[in-house]
């Protein structure tokens, strides 16, 4: 019977030893990618040099060059190379990416550490630590990937470079990282007419815009008349009475004899 319980110990413990060892694994390879999650929710702690290299787009909104649909996203960025910004010609590349979504297994982490907590001050002190197992077991087993694929271009120097993108997830964001701030800013006012093939585009759904300059109106001012100063005023007044006398006596004067 011993022998038994002993075998089946054995067993457990070695199932036990070997998921630990995994999901320790998982997390210590993803500590860099944890820590820029943890970073979203305290953005102070981001150097402000990778937060103006980054292209976020969000499933709440639309996009020009940017939609969700099935589970994956599809992406045409500029007509500039990835990597140091120069405007680039030619044909696309094509590229599929697997980018996993951390927001389940940081909080499963974080909501297991604190109620293993409560738990400890209120019941049993060693619900802190089981607490913590458990969050790591449920986080891990709660990841998930999501499909990312990109149309994107190089230049000839930087063909070969993987640096870039970078792409990571956070909540419903998908936030691709590049090279340059230039990029950024032209993903971010691009025209309709750049839209790429990798999103669908009806021109009925979406008339083009026109821009029309305002025309210019001469600005008229009212005629105002002068106000007369004093001295000016009194020598009209005399004028007016001595064209009144002259007029007076033109009515006065004799009839020429016939």
């Amino acid at each position: 019977m011993w022998s038994i319980v002993v075998k089946v110990a054995a067993v457990v413990l070695s199932w036990l030893w070997r998921k630990s060892r995994i999901v320790c694994r998982y997390y210590w390879q993803r500590r860099q990618e944890f820590w820029q999650h943890f970073t979203e929710y305290a953005r102070d702690l981001r150097p402000e040099r990778f937060v103006t290299r980054e292209i976020r787009v969000s499933t709440e909104e639309q996009y020009l060059n940017a939609e969700y649909d099935e589970d994956t996203w599809k992406v045409r960025l500029p007509k500039m190379c990835v990597v140091c910004g120069a405007p680039v010609d030619g044909a696309p590349l094509s590229e599929s990416y697997q980018v996993e979504n951390l927001t389940a297994p940081f909080w499963s982490v974080v909501a297991g550490t604190l109620a293993g907590f409560v738990l400890w001050m209120f019941v049993w002190k060693w619900f802190f630590l089981i607490g913590i197992v458990l969050g790591f077991a449920i986080g891990y087993g709660r990841h998930s990937m999501v499909k990312v694929k990109i149309k994107q271009w190089k230049c000839d120097k930087h063909r070969e470079s993987t640096r870039f993108p970078r792409l990571r997830t956070f909540a419903d964001f998908l936030i691709i990282s590049v090279g340059s701030k230039e990029l950024r800013q032209e993903f971010r006012h691009q025209r309709r007419g750049d839209r790429g093939d990798y999103v669908s585009y009806s021109a009925a759904d979406c008339p083009a815009e026109t821009y029309t300059p305002p025309v210019a109106t001469p600005h008229r001012v009212a005629d105002i008349e002068p106000i007369p100063l004093a001295d000016e005023a009194h020598e009209s007044v005399e004028v007016d009475l001595r064209e009144r006398l002259d007029s007076s006596g033109e009515n006065d004067s004799e009839r020429p004899p016939l």
